[in-house]
């Protein structure tokens, strides 16, 4: 009996000791051989996405570069329509030539890294020395790649463009009448009624008045019937002349002071009215 028991107990032991040399004999050849044919796989299905990210951020790249390198060509087309003189050489011989101006117009551009340099063409249009604006625009591309970047801009002549402006039914400078009527003409005094004409000299930058006249002759309404009109028919219009009409009443003022309108530009045919008694009936 004691035998048995003493073999029993040995048998444990090396039932454990084997569970031990197995924990530690780690993976087999053929685990992991198959461990790295599935990463290799792995690995080989994510290449194609990598190389398509690279090349995405390599054109992005480009794409930058290349609106950069267009935006500082109309920087320096604009450098050229600011005087008159530089607007005329705003042309599409000039824009794209290597030796007319090389220190301000470019027409490739290298990268400082190296690399394939950009070509850089403007076009003008219209190409006329003396047009009122010119729309310029610059296209930047380079060998092997399928896009090309284009930058436009307007350029305005800067010299002054002549222009003229009419008001009225006819010309802007009339002749124009100038009718006044009276909430009752019968209170108009004997002073009548009378214009004065301000003539300025619109040459100078703030006009300054040169004469002052007073339309002759003094109008004076019919006292019958109450709504009756007088008319100046032939008057000088636009800006160079500025107009107040004076009514002298019998109820204002013992008729000792005038009623008169605000100064106006004469651009049409005026009416004016007159309250000649004003707070009364």
């Amino acid at each position: 009996m004691r035998f048995v028991v003493e073999g029993t107990r040995g048998a444990g032991t090396d039932g454990r000791l084997e569970s031990v040399r197995s924990a530690a004999r780690g993976f087999s050849l053929v685990e992991l051989v198959v461990t790295v044919v599935l990463a290799g796989i792995i690995f080989l299905a994510m290449v194609p996405l990598f190389v398509s990210g690279l090349k995405t951020t390599s054109t992005n790249t480009r794409r930058v570069v290349a609106t950069n390198i267009a935006q500082a060509q109309l920087d320096k087309v604009r450098v050229l329509g600011a005087t008159p003189s530089s607007y005329a050489n705003i042309t599409n011989a000039n824009l794209n030539s290597s030796t007319w101006n090389p220190n301000l117009i470019s027409t490739t551009y290298t990268p400082p890294a190296g690399g394939q340099p950009y070509n850089i063409s403007t076009s003008v249009s219209p190409d006329a020395s003396t047009a009122p604006y010119k729309t310029v625009t610059v296209t930047v591309s380079r060998p092997n790649d399928s896009f090309q970047t284009k930058v436009s801009t307007v350029v305005q002549n800067p010299i002054p463009v002549s222009t003229s402006s009419t008001s009225g039914p006819s010309a802007g400078n009339g002749p124009f009448p100038i009718t006044a009527a009276f909430k009752n003409s019968a209170e108009v005094s004997s002073k009548g009624v009378y214009v004065v004409q301000i003539a300025y000299n619109s040459a100078t930058p703030t006009p300054m008045p040169t004469a002052t006249v007073t339309i002759s002759p003094t109008l004076h309404p019919a006292a019958s019937p109450t709504n009756s009109t007088v008319t100046w028919p032939s008057l000088p219009g636009g800006m160079s002349y500025m107009y107040i009409v004076y009514c002298y009443s019998n109820d204002w003022n013992s008729g000792n002071t005038a009623l008169y309108t605000p100064t106006t530009h004469l651009l049409g045919n005026d009416w004016v009215k007159f309250d000649t008694n004003p707070g009364g009936s």
